[in-house]
């Protein structure tokens, strides 16, 4: 007997399903791609038991004629795609002809269609096998039934979650082609009790208020950024708003839900330095490109895809997103003021960097704050200092209300631009110490502080090998020469250590040490500042590229506008 054999088209079918369906989400997806292939307008899904009973979608598209229903069925027959040319700029959402058959051999499985009113099919299968083929009076389009789900496959189904588990994936990829389809009416229905009913909408922002409701959505950020052959838009939630759960962000190309590390990490960098790692903030984003420069034949599902040319498509995602970050939307009110976790570590207190000086009341604020004198905001200011409360946060006004800020972030933002931007033009002012500093380090570190020295150089410290594993230390950078210069170089040598064990590159080991050398510069709490000193440091923090968020996340200012100032005296 041989030892190799054809299998049986059954079995292989069943094998296929593997594939492309692992729940009850994934024969949702399958249908409702070939539902928006067929140009369908309105999509209704109908589920019982979170899908494991029972998945129906029924659609007003194209519908088909008998023989092509029955062709359906069959592996590998589709209709998007004739040529091996095709495969090289797919636009339709399905090209492989898998998913009907798949899904009909693990489970009963009802197909009803009709390319015009009342001369309609219906196909009903049981695991894999056509049981009756029979013509029916139906309207135009299609309507799939999928009862019991991998009730012929055991070893399958044990792996289903509860229903609430597996309606939840539902709901989020019905919600995601909504999404990016703001052109099509979507319902979904659990057991009777509609969940989801989206009618078209005008535009994506409109959709985007029905999938996440008016207020989510109004905090978002809309952004767009358009190349040659590619554009990005769609919306960015605020830093202050990031969240540690990642499911806040939908990425669309052409669109397609998908999965993608390209499109991920220019979202990544476009935070980098707003919001604390471990948070993600809420994102929408759109990819439209030549579908000739992306294949989507990469992933069983189809959630995966590669670009021709990512390079360009990551510096236009992440410029798209940076810019809507920057503008002045960006600047959260009070009510957004949430209890966070604070992952980073708390550093300790080392000398102020800036505006020293005996600060007297009548210096930080005026005689009273009802006098007519009381400072306003000047043309070409976006903020001016009313009074230091408790020495570590300002009291500011602008055009829309009352500002509060905590000036050591503040600062720390400020910085870090300013540090940044002169390592990147390799100009660092340096301050030469008076008295070189010697440091022994650990054998690690020392070899580390060696295959860096180009690099710390770069950053403004000027030191040399003194024998064994200590260093001299010659020179630090010019705006942190107030602080202790070994502990600085500790710290930052001991952060490129946490920074390199994770094989990251030089763009981040730079922005990580610039972020450690900025903190440990700047003003801290409990530090009086004179008033011309908190307006220069407003000045500076509002024409930084992000003044809302320090580098590492934390927000640095908050917003109580006039209008919530005007309700709570029950003036309006």
């Amino acid at each position: 007997m041989p030892a190799i054999r054809v299998l049986d088209d059954h079995l292989v079918n069943r094998i296929a399903a593997g594939e492309v369906v692992e729940r009850p989400a994934s024969v949702v997806k399958e249908l409702v791609e070939n539902s928006l292939d067929a140009l369908a307008s309105t999509i209704e899904i109908a589920l019982e038991d979170g899908g494991r009973r029972l998945i129906r979608v029924a659609d007003d598209g194209s519908g088909m004629e008998r023989d092509d229903a029955l062709l359906a069925l069959e592996r590998h027959a589709t209709s998007k795609l004739s040529r091996f040319e095709d495969l090289d700029a797919i636009e339709t959402l399905g090209f492989r002809g898998e998913a009907l058959p798949s899904i009909a051999a693990v489970s009963r499985f009802v197909l009803t269609t009709a390319a015009r009113d009342g001369d309609g099919t219906e196909i009903v299968v049981r695991g894999g096998r056509i049981e009756s083929v029979r013509e029916i009076g139906c309207p135009r389009g299609t309507s799939v039934a999928v009862a019991g789900l991998f009730a012929s496959v055991p070893a399958r189904r044990k792996f289903l979650r509860g229903a609430p588990t597996e309606l939840a994936h539902v709901v989020r990829m019905v919600s995601r082609f909504a999404l990016a389809h703001p052109e099509v009416r979507f319902r979904l229905d659990h057991e009777g009790r509609r969940l989801l009913d989206a009618p078209p909408a005008v535009d994506r922002a409109e959709r985007v208020a029905q999938i996440l409701g008016r207020e989510s959505a109004a905090k978002l950020l809309p952004f767009q950024r358009a190349l040659p052959g590619i554009e990005a838009h769609g919306f960015v939630g605020r830093p202050v708003d990031a969240s540690p759960r990642r499911d806040q962000q939908h990425l669309f190309v052409n669109g397609r839900a998908v999965q993608d590390r390209v499109l991920s990490h220019a979202a990544g960098e476009a935070y980098a330095h707003a919001v604390a790692r471990g948070l993600h903030p809420a994102l929408i984003l759109f990819v439209e490109i030549d579908p000739a420069r992306v294949d989507v034949n990469v992933h069983p599902q189809k959630t995966e895809v590669r670009f021709a040319r990512s390079s360009e498509v990551h510096d236009a995602v992440r410029d798209a997103i940076a810019s809507a970050l920057s503008s002045a939307g960006a600047v959260p009110e009070l009510r957004d003021l949430r209890p966070r976790t604070n992952p980073e570590p708390a550093y300790a207190a080392t000398a102020a960097a800036a505006w020293r000086g005996p600060a007297t009341l009548a210096e930080k604020a005026p005689a009273s704050l009802l006098d007519e004198g009381s400072p306003a905001v000047e043309p070409g200011r976006r903020a001016v200092p009313l009074a230091q409360y408790r020495d570590s946060y300002i009291v500011a006004q602008d055009a829309l209300g009352i500002l509060l800020v905590d000036q050591h972030v503040a600062h720390e933002r400020v910085l870090f631009e300013r540090y940044l931007a002169e390592v990147e033009r390799d100009a660092v002012p340096v301050q030469r110490l008076l008295f070189p500093v010697t440091v022994e380090l650990p054998r690690d570190e020392a070899v580390l502080a060696a295959a860096e020295a180009e690099e710390l150089r770069r950053l403004g410290f000027v030191l040399e090998a003194f024998g064994g594993n200590t260093i001299r230390l010659d020179a630090v950078p010019a705006f942190a020469r107030e602080v202790a210069p070994e502990a600085l170089f500790r710290t930052l040598i001991g952060e490129a250590a946490r920074t390199r064990s994770v094989a990251t590159g030089v763009p981040e080991l730079r922005r990580r040490l610039v972020t450690s050398a900025s903190c440990q510069a700047a003003i801290k709490v409990n530090y009086p500042l004179t008033h011309e000193g908190m307006q220069r440091l407003l000045d500076d923090l509002f024409v930084t590229d992000n003044p809302t968020t320090c580098p590492h996340g934390r927000p640095i200012l908050f917003r109580l506008t006039l209008d919530e100032i005007e309700r709570a005296f029950r003036r309006r």
